[in-house]
């Protein structure tokens, strides 16, 4: 047994069970699916992006790598930033996107920096299935081309794009084989000249180009000034377990421990009853009273998560929680568990890609700053140089013995409570790790109830009396896509965004 991986996609975990075969441990692997996604994964993830990285080995303190997007300066007064609206099929989300979209990648330095660190194996070892998707060629699964069509308006909004994504004028599609040699090229520049690349070399210079044609907001110097960040994770007990999970400034770590507190000590029955989601719906709309007064604008405060044991905080959202009960995006994530007991839970991300493509990289740059979730305050209203905050959250539950799950989802706002639904389904309800993500889920947002099918009709009619009811026909990718791998080897992909495990 070498380990045991759940990715976002077939292709995304054979490349980590690739180097897990060759002997690289759960960092290499993780890497390695990391820089394969963009191939396998391109309407979730890109090396434009950015990301975290939640590290747990039996001999070191568990660590969280941060290396989302920074912030740059707003250098122009009107960058090119406009919306698009992206249907999920039973509801409908904005996003804006174009070069005044993107924030400073640190997708490239946070996963080098985990490979230097912690990794076994050569980097040329590491990046050789993606190279190989890349030179070669792949072909995208039926779910991921559906991705690709959903937002084609990205992938078609420049001619640099549309270049990669739609060569010859066709959108790729589960049909056609998928090639970048530029994005070969760069991952041997990578191979050969690190980092340095990316932020302070040729890379650096090509970005500052289409940034300034474009009408972005990025310059060479954001570029050079950013650092990865090495956090300790939030640390809370839930039924008996410590979680560890994202810190801030990233705001939905501390969220699922919120909510997931206010379920500590709750009755929730058997798993589909109406105690079951009438707390789960309640401790959602409850942390969203919380996460307005307390999280967002706050994010970047010291000891924000400190708020977390103080007693008249929590006890007064207790409050507000029982009385409710009376009155009653994208991202991939990739899980990694090796035979040596060292854990990865990795969530990164591109947004939904601004559409603008780095000349020469095959790299298309995030939308993170044209993000509604992540800019809670208004658009452009982070001070120059912040680590934008992030709902994702990559998390462990670990038990006396040791990592019991490893857990992230992607999917933009409903990140955090498909984490609560998995964990909950998991330690509460006692259902294998595949059935906790297979299960239908419910997400609560701004006085709406968005519900997947599986769930009680009569159940459903109750929940029509207190909220205005969203229900969908099918499992939606609407949902996230959570991929988790338990202490016994086992584990999921998430079936709603194609996700696949493979134990090796």
């Amino acid at each position: 047994m070498k380990g045991a991986v759940a990715a976002g996609d077939r292709l995304t975990a054979e490349a980590a069970a690739e180097v897990l075969r060759a002997g690289g441990n759960a960092f290499d692997a993780a890497v390695a699916a990391a820089f394969a996604s963009p191939m396998c994964e391109p309407a979730l993830t890109s090396a434009g992006g950015g990301g975290f990285l939640l590290a747990v080995s039996p001999d070191q303190p568990p660590v969280l790598y941060d290396f989302f997007v920074d912030v740059p300066p707003k250098r122009i007064d009107n960058p090119n930033f406009y919306p698009i609206t992206v249907d999920f099929g039973d509801a409908k989300q904005v996003f804006h996107i174009g070069a005044g979209s993107v924030a400073v990648p640190g997708f490239v330095a946070g996963l080098l920096r985990v490979h230097s660190e912690r990794g076994r194996l050569p980097l040329k070892e590491v990046l050789s299935p993606a190279l190989s998707y890349a030179r070669r060629g792949v072909y995208l699964s039926p779910t991921q081309a559906s991705f690709v069509r959903l937002l084609e308006p990205i992938f078609t909004a420049t001619s640099y794009s549309r270049e990669v994504f739609a060569p010859g004028g066709k959108l790729i599609d589960e049909r056609t084989l998928f090639k970048n040699p530029d994005y070969a090229d760069f991952l041997e520049l990578l191979i050969e000249e690190g980092q340095w690349a990316f932020y302070e070399g040729e890379v650096a210079d090509a970005i500052e180009r289409v940034s300034v044609e474009e009408g972005g907001l990025i310059r060479k110097e954001d570029l050079e000034r950013y650092k990865v960040v090495e956090r300790r994770p939030l640390s809370f007990q839930f039924k008996g377990r410590e979680v560890l999970t994202n810190p801030p400034p990233s705001s939905g770590g501390i969220l699922v421990a919120f909510t997931l507190s206010l379920l500590e000590e709750t009755d929730l029955s058997r798993w589909g009853s109406l105690e079951h989601l009438s707390s789960l719906i309640e401790a959602m709309a409850t942390t969203e009273v919380f996460r307005e007064k307390f999280v967002n604008g706050h994010l970047h405060d010291e000891n924000l998560e400190d708020l977390l044991s103080r007693e008249e905080v929590i006890s007064t959202y207790e409050r507000l929680f029982n009385i409710r009960l009376n009155l009653w995006g994208n991202t991939t994530h990739v899980s990694v568990l090796d035979s040596e007991g060292n854990g990865v839970s990795m969530t990164t991300t591109n947004g939904e890609g601004s559409g603008v493509v780095v000349p020469g990289t095959g790299v298309m740059l995030n939308n993170m700053l044209g993000e509604e979730d992540l800019n809670p305050q208004g658009f452009f209203k982070w001070s120059p140089y912040v680590r934008l905050p992030s709902m994702m959250s990559p998390t462990a539950v670990v038990g006396t013995s040791g990592v019991e799950l490893l857990l992230g989802s992607a999917g933009s706002n409903r990140i955090r409570s498909a984490i609560v639904n998995v964990i909950l389904n998991y330690i509460v309800f006692k259902f294998s790790v595949e059935e906790s993500i297979e299960l239908p889920r419910v997400h609560y947002e701004k006085g709406r109830v968005f519900i997947e099918p599986g769930y009680d009709e009569s159940l459903l009619n109750v929940l029509k009396e207190h909220y205005r009811l969203v229900q969908f026909r099918e499992r939606n990718m609407f949902f996230g896509g959570v991929q988790a791998v338990d202490f016994n080897y086992r584990g999921k992909g998430d079936p709603r965004r194609g996700g696949v495990f493979l134990r090796v």
